[in-house]
């Protein structure tokens, strides 16, 4: 399985399962989010467009959301 970085502009996300992740609190650089289910955690990203996609974000991987952009390393589920 490969997964890819992902740098995606969103107008909503939604951490399927909030109890798979931990969030740090907002900094400069945003807000970090931390998958912590084994083996991935899943997150459904929804673009300005108004298109939903489903995404998996392996254990231990952190995404981070800034503004409108979400930067993550993942794959399409």
């Amino acid at each position: 399985m490969v997964y890819s970085y992902q740098v995606i502009k969103f107008e909503t996300i939604s951490l399927v399962q909030g109890t798979n992740w931990s969030q740090s609190t907002p900094t400069e650089k945003g807000v970090l989010y931390k998958s912590l289910k084994d083996p991935f955690s899943k997150l459904i990203v929804q673009s300005s467009n108004g298109s939903k996609k489903l995404y998996r974000v392996p254990k231990d991987r952190t995404v981070i959301v800034t503004n409108d952009t979400i930067h993550f390393l993942g794959e399409l589920a």
